[in-house]
């Protein structure tokens, strides 16, 4: 059985992946808590979730644990890929080393061998 990919056409699935890939099922959740970010706030967003009929819910501000897998998400990404990149300036001043902007560029084929590993 084939499911659909939610925005990309199957043409250009199939075209990148060298034949035809069986997508993963797509579900709407009931609700989602949201940030207090303006990507999070915008009228668009929320006329998707009225559309889709998904509550929006916003965080309490200053409270992490109102969004916890979000956020060790967050620490994942932090942790096992943002480290590796030369120049990252980490959330610490300490982390930052001497000169990081030196260091801060990355080529495309350098790119697609960390996330090939």
């Amino acid at each position: 059985m084939a499911w659909p990919y939610p925005g990309v056409p199957a043409s250009l699935v199939a075209e990148s992946a060298g034949g035809l890939v069986a997508g993963l099922p797509c579900f709407t959740p009931e609700a989602i808590t949201v940030d207090h970010g303006a990507a999070f706030r915008n009228h668009h967003l929320v006329e998707v979730a009225r559309t889709l009929g998904v509550d929006v819910l916003p965080a309490r501000a200053m409270r992490p644990t109102d969004k916890g897998a979000c956020e060790r998400a967050f620490v994942a990404i932090q942790s096992l890929l943002l480290e590796l990149v030369p120049g990252w300036r980490g959330i610490d001043v300490a982390g930052r080393g001497a000169d990081p902007e030196a260091d801060a560029a990355w080529t495309v084929a350098e790119m697609e061998r960390l996330l090939a590993s």
